[in-house]
């Protein structure tokens, strides 16, 4: 049988005279799969676990936060709590958990090395935490949006509307990085806009007939408002934080610690400044409740996921995460809150989930001018 040269022969090292010489070509032996090694295969199997753990965490996080702060605003028995110090309490315990972070890594386990840290990251750096001053900031408005909107508005509407994140986020980017959007994607933002105008259009008669004494306006159209201005500054802040980092190889928890002492600071500040006669009144601490704490724990891990989420799970799973977890939000709320959406509202609702994940799963997206460096996470 004519061999091609390309293939030699290797000889059988087992051969006997009993058993004739078998003669293996290179070609076939490569051509045998090779079983994973065992630390192949541990270290796919805690990839899966990190990816989908997190996604699932995610899904659990957002639809409790939303129905928890919202019960949290609407059904509170005793005097309520000020959602400015709950936003500064939210900020210091995610920069605590950041702080220990860098104590356990970079600080290996000891007070010198997190000094050593905080020297080198914070005090030598001080043109790094003011460039993150403007996020910070924008972040901290958005949180005590969220509370107000979340106490004018029903948690569905609320979880619906917000999807206008995307929108805000692709304009930005364009505008800012030099986003280049495919058609399909420019398709979903146009459908994403026409659902949210949907839903908005279907006012409720007992929201849009009650008016807020201030203002004048329905409670619903602030809760609205509250939303979209949510949605601009969320939109803003990624695309921001993207592009001044995008050259940056700054560790995720020693970047977090510097937004977080700059969030921590400001919110203080604004709290005192904004509600400084109900705390020199009440307390700092007023009308927090367990339900309260467990608010603020749950938005603060929230925020902590996301650089999990960014870095183990692709644009399909969040899509799929995204639209499941408004469907939960609307179907608990339906049946602890009395939630009856009705089928305008559905029909809105449904186009701007199909929008949100045909947005993130579009294929062959093309690449910005400038592309951004990976692995960047929002202090969200």
């Amino acid at each position: 049988m004519n061999r091609s040269p390309s293939t030699p022969n290797v000889p059988d090292p087992t051969a006997t005279p009993d058993r004739p010489s078998r003669e293996i070509t290179l070609e076939a032996a490569d051509a045998v799969p090779k079983p994973p090694t065992p630390s192949k295969r541990h270290k796919t199997m805690v990839t899966l676990c990190l990816r989908y753990g997190s996604l699932a965490f995610l899904v659990a996080q957002d639809t409790a936060l939303v129905l928890l702060l919202r019960y949290s605003r609407a059904h509170a028995t005793g005097p309520m709590y000020l959602s400015s110090t709950a936003v500064c309490c939210m900020e210091a315990l995610k920069l605590t958990v950041c702080a220990l972070m860098l104590f356990v890594g970079e600080g290996r386990g000891t007070v010198s090395g997190l000094a050593d840290v905080v020297k080198r990251e914070f005090v030598e750096k001080p043109h790094e935490v003011a460039r993150l001053a403007v996020p910070s900031l924008l972040y901290l408005l958005q949180n005590n949006l969220l509370y107000f909107a979340l106490s004018n508005l029903a948690a569905t509407p609320y979880k619906v509307t917000y999807n206008l994140k995307i929108l805000t986020s692709a304009l930005f980017s364009v505008i800012l990085l030099g986003q280049k959007l495919t058609r399909r994607k420019w398709t979903a933002l146009v459908l994403l806009f026409v659902g949210v105008t949907i839903v908005q259009s279907d006012k409720r008669e007992d929201a849009a007939a009650v008016a807020h004494e201030e203002t004048g306006l329905g409670y619903q159209t602030l809760g609205f408002m509250a939303v979209v201005a949510a949605a601009v500054t969320s939109g803003f802040c990624g695309v921001y934080q993207q592009r001044i980092l995008q050259s940056s190889g700054t560790n995720m928890w020693v970047r977090n610690a510097q937004m977080g002492i700059t969030s921590v600071t400001i919110g203080i500040a604004a709290a005192c400044y904004k509600d400084r006669a109900a705390i020199a009144a009440d307390g700092f601490f007023q009308g927090y409740t367990p339900l309260v704490w467990t608010v603020i724990v749950i938005q603060a891990a929230g925020g902590l996921n996301v650089a999990f989420i960014l870095k183990y799970a692709d644009n399909i799973l969040k899509g799929f995460a995204a639209a499941f977890s408004t469907v939960a939000s609307c179907v608990l709320e339906m049946l602890i809150m009395h939630f009856r959406p009705t089928p305008m509202f559905l029909a809105g609702g449904v186009l701007i989930n199909v929008a949100a994940y045909a947005y993130n799963t579009s294929p062959g997206a093309a690449r910005p001018e400038r592309p951004p460096q990976p692995g960047r996470d929002s202090n969200v």
